[in-house]
């Protein structure tokens, strides 16, 4: 055999083991539900222009989002965990009438996940899943570099299900995640920093 066919079957190989593992799955599409989403607490801020930096990821494991309990592989999500835990920043921000954008800011909002995690356990012939986010939140005058807030927001869903599979997992972590989010818009005293902070489009 020649060294070319050789390097074929050993890709081949390869490719095998990584679908057997779960490797090879595109993943969770774990998403914000945007068409779901209601102005609250947020809104009562005047509209302010806020600046979202990079999702900082502070997760031990960054890797993977769960292990599977039955074989050991990863869970994963299909786009990275900080690139889904912006957009729902972006959207809910949007949603409750501030503008998300980088020149002109009146804020910086800084974000970093601590957690963003999907367990499993099997029991009694169902199967209890808990989606678990943690974010960590920073509120940044746009002009003084003051900081006006940094506060920690919790999102946890916890359901039973017959038998466990991706769009179990993907749906747990969906609400996990509108739940922080829902934390996060209902806060007063984010409201209250975003108020204080003076348009950029005032004089």
């Amino acid at each position: 055999m020649t060294a070319r066919g050789r390097t074929r079957i050993a890709s081949v190989l390869l490719s095998a083991l990584a679908l057997a593992s779960g490797c090879g799955s595109a993943g969770l599409d774990v998403r914000y539900p945007e068409d779901r989403v209601n102005q609250s607490v947020l809104a009562s801020a005047p509209p302010r222009r806020v600046e979202v930096g990079p999702v900082d990821d502070r997760r031990m494991d960054t890797r993977r989002i769960g292990i599977k309990p039955k074989n050991g592989g990863d869970i994963v999500t299909r786009r990275p965990v900080v690139d889904i835990v912006r957009e729902a920043l972006v959207v809910e921000l949007g949603r409750n009438g501030h503008s998300v954008l980088s020149e002109g800011r009146d804020v910086v909002l800084a974000a970093a996940v601590e957690e963003f995690r999907l367990d499993e356990v099997e029991s009694y012939g169902s199967t209890h899943c808990v989606g678990r986010v943690v974010l960590a939140l920073s509120i940044v005058d746009g002009r003084t570099g003051e900081t006006l807030l940094t506060k920690r927001y919790v999102g946890i869903k916890r359901r039973d299900v017959d038998k466990a599979s991706e769009d179990s997992w993907r749906e747990t972590m969906d609400v996990a995640l509108a739940r922080v989010m829902h934390d996060l818009a209902t806060d007063p005293e984010l409201a209250r920093a975003l108020a204080s902070v003076r348009s950029a489009g005032r004089s």
